[in-house]
């Protein structure tokens, strides 16, 4: 590894997850990742200019203690996507558990860090390529699973949602290379939001991050609005590394938590976009 200076980025991959392989490997053969000779963890590390990809065993929302090897500005986790429906997507989203329960990993009632400028500019850098992954659905997901415990921001960056999709090395490539560009681009966003309602795939928010000049890092859907406190709201405005002064409300996926949440919103300063 390169020893001047700590790594911009640090990719990680889990070797038992299949799309988080098939996106490691498009890291490889396309997108100039070379060996540092140097293993981490068990496995072979990475490396492009400054960023790092690592791997490691296990279920990728369960990584080990990455702040112990690594002080990068960003951890980005490339992962599987799975869901019932099995359409063919490719999403993004900040990780955290609004409630008590952590199924997948990270503890309960904590939220990962989250820099929104990685999430808007790999959406937008995606958006670019949509017509080379014509037969994928794009969009940002609602905030979910761990880790939530990294120092630094981290954003999933996934494929799915069956075997099939996890298999694609077309898509992978595609998805490697909006990823590179996003990161090497760096653009950065004067206004940052947080979202509160609709479903948990957003089409809203979606279109939102990709036509308007906004970024966005947590999203709380009308189902996790339950949740969403005083406390709660602290967190995500504290672990958002940009300033938040503006709150994005699915006025209609707001439900019953409609009068709570707009009471939160105007009770921490920030101002309504509703859509």
């Amino acid at each position: 590894m390169d020893p001047q200076g700590e790594p911009a980025t640090v990719i990680l991959a889990s070797t038992t997850d299949l799309a988080s392989q098939t996106l490691s490997a498009a890291l490889v053969e396309g997108q100039g990742f070379a060996s540092t000779g140097v293993k981490l963890l068990g496995n072979m590390v990475y490396q492009r200019g400054s960023y790092l990809l690592a791997r490691f065993e296990g279920m990728i929302v369960t990584p080990p203690s990455l702040d112990e090897y690594f002080n990068p500005q960003a951890y980005i986790f490339l992962s599987r996507h799975s869901a019932g429906s099995r359409i063919a997507s490719l999403t993004a989203h900040t990780t955290g558990n609004f409630g008590d329960e952590a199924k997948f990993g990270g503890s309960g009632r904590e939220l990962g860090k989250a820099d929104p400028g990685l999430l808007k500019n790999y959406l937008l850098a995606l958006w670019g390529h949509r017509e080379e992954v014509s037969g994928y659905e794009i969009t940002m997901e609602a905030t979910h699973h761990g880790p939530t415990s990294l120092q630094k921001p981290v954003l999933f960056v996934e494929l799915g949602s069956s075997e099939e999709q996890w298999r694609d090395a077309k898509a992978a490539n595609v998805v490697a290379e909006a990823l590179m560009e996003s990161l090497s681009q760096k653009r950065v966003w004067d206004k940052t939001a947080l979202g509160f309602g609709g479903t948990h795939y957003s089409e809203k928010f979606t279109s939102l991050l990709l036509e308007e000049d906004i970024a966005m890092s947590f999203v709380a859907p009308k189902y996790a609005l339950e949740q969403i406190d005083d406390r709660m709201m602290g967190q995500m405005l504290q672990k958002t590394t940009s300033p938040v002064r503006y709150a994005v409300l699915d006025w209609k996926g707001l439900g019953p938590h409609k009068e709570k949440i707009v009471g939160l919103v105007r009770q921490f300063g920030l101002e309504e976009v509703r859509v």
